[in-house]
């Protein structure tokens, strides 16, 4: 199991842009990829999951990855992330 912490940069947040990506970039991976806001989990291969975290920038999200290319999920799922924008 991966775990990473990521900065969300993307102005104003998660947004149905980022979400699309991040979840595009998920789907592609043979892992299951779970992301935590605050109290809030999310299916990062799901939009509407992704999308319900209310993630704003400047808001840390927990990035768990499990699976055969864990790493390679976890860290294209960071680097989504933290780029300022779209």
């Amino acid at each position: 199991m991966q775990l990473t912490s990521v900065v969300v940069s993307a102005h104003p947040g998660i947004n149905a842009a980022v979400a699309a990506r991040l979840v595009g970039a998920v789907q592609k991976t043979r892992s299951i990829v779970l992301l935590r806001c605050g109290e809030r989990m999310a299916n990062a291969g799901n939009i509407l999951s992704v999308l319900a975290l209310c993630a704003a920038m400047g808001t840390t999200v927990e990035v768990q990855a499990c699976g055969e290319d864990e790493t390679l999920a976890a860290k294209t799922v960071e680097r989504i992330l933290s780029e300022p924008a779209c």
